[in-house]
């Protein structure tokens, strides 16, 4: 049996389906390059959010300031600062090389999923706001704390943290110490365990220290690079999420996760309602 070939409506189809595709693509490429613009956008915010708050190096004129304010840390950024302008602000986190971002406070699952796709100001962008888990104390008095920020294109916001699984020894070694500035402190954040991981599982405080510390060295066991940060069992520890590279952290073995160890470099004291 044979079929004869109306060529013209053949050609016809063909052309119909061409432009269907290009439209697709051209509205696919639209789409792609809204949500770039509105990662650069909002990667712009922040940065101008920080640069408010950079404290300047005249803040204290050494040559009138008492004995007492000399001694007296000066922070990088004043959080003070930041939460009179932004009260929802809960500090700043700088990463190794030297990028930093508002952190938002959060106390309930709509707020963090506001701060999923608005800035700090309360502008609309596909890269957020770095926030903290509403689940954890805002004083920092849970064992382990969550900051959660997107996995975005490239470095940004916290788009570079799995490469401590994908590029290993090599990234740890250049990136192994972040820095948090809160109204309460500064703090060291140093990296000893990094891996995708069911967020099921995870806890804010544990039954016991053995409990906690033997979690703390399966995960930094499970990572594909060696630490020489040691975790004791009644240390602090701050995890930085985000998604993994492929899928979302919703649910599931599908959340990539930076263990930290807390370290003081600064407390203030709050009774004296000042930060610098």
């Amino acid at each position: 049996m044979s079929y004869k070939v109306d060529r013209k409506k053949s050609s016809t189809l063909s052309k119909i389906l061409v432009a269907g595709g290009l439209a697709l693509a051209l509205i696919g490429a639209g789409k792609f390059g809204i949500t770039i613009l509105s990662q650069v956008q909002g990667t712009e915010v922040n940065n101008d959010i920080i640069e408010q708050v950079v404290v300047k190096d005249d803040v204290i004129d050494t040559n009138e300031a008492t004995p007492e304010i000399i001694e007296e840390y000066t922070p990088k950024y004043d959080v003070a600062e930041l939460q009179a302008t932004y009260p929802n602000a809960w500090g700043i986190l700088e990463k190794p090389d030297g990028t930093a971002f508002p952190i938002a406070e959060t106390n309930s699952r709509e707020e963090e999923d506001y701060y999923l796709k608005h800035t700090l100001d309360g502008n609309y962008s596909v890269s957020g706001t770095v926030f903290l888990d509403h689940q954890n104390d805002k004083d920092m008095n849970n064992q382990v704390s969550r900051i959660w920020g997107h996995n975005l294109f490239g470095a940004n916001m916290f788009g570079d943290l799995t490469e401590y699984q994908n590029q290993g020894q090599a990234f740890y070694d250049q990136n192994k110490t972040y820095t948090l500035y809160t109204e309460k402190g500064v703090y060291e954040l140093d990296v000893f365990a990094a891996l995708e991981e069911d967020g099921t599982t995870q806890e804010f405080d544990y039954e016991n220290q053995d409990a906690f510390l033997q979690d703390m060295n399966n995960n930094k066991n499970a990572s594909n690079f060696v630490s020489d940060v040691q975790v004791s069992p009644d240390d602090q520890v701050i995890i930085l999420e985000c998604c993994p590279d492929r899928g979302s952290a919703i649910s599931g073995n599908n959340r990539f996760s930076v263990y930290t160890k807390v370290t003081p470099v600064y407390e203030y004291n709050l009774n004296n309602n000042k930060t610098l």
